[in-house]
């Protein structure tokens, strides 16, 4: 039953989340190279702590393919 409690309250979380995390992709990929980097998502909470669960591939960079994945958790 915790465990329940606990995986609701996450699953929550990430929904609120992804839903006040508005912006588009190109807000903050500020060099225009295609991926997120560490440092330009540091502008965003959210995103800094999003980041390595977005980052699929663990390739240090968030490409749009996985940014996208935020629309899919709604």
């Amino acid at each position: 039953m915790k465990t329940m409690i606990n995986l609701s309250i996450i699953a929550a979380a990430i929904l609120i989340s992804a839903q006040a995390f508005a912006a588009s992709f190109s807000d903050f990929d500020t060099d225009s190279d295609g991926y997120i980097s560490q440092k330009e998502a540091k502008v965003s909470n959210t995103l800094t702590q999003l980041f390595d669960r977005l980052d699929a591939d663990g390739d240090g960079k968030i490409s749009q393919k996985e940014f996208k994945a935020l629309d899919s958790e709604k």
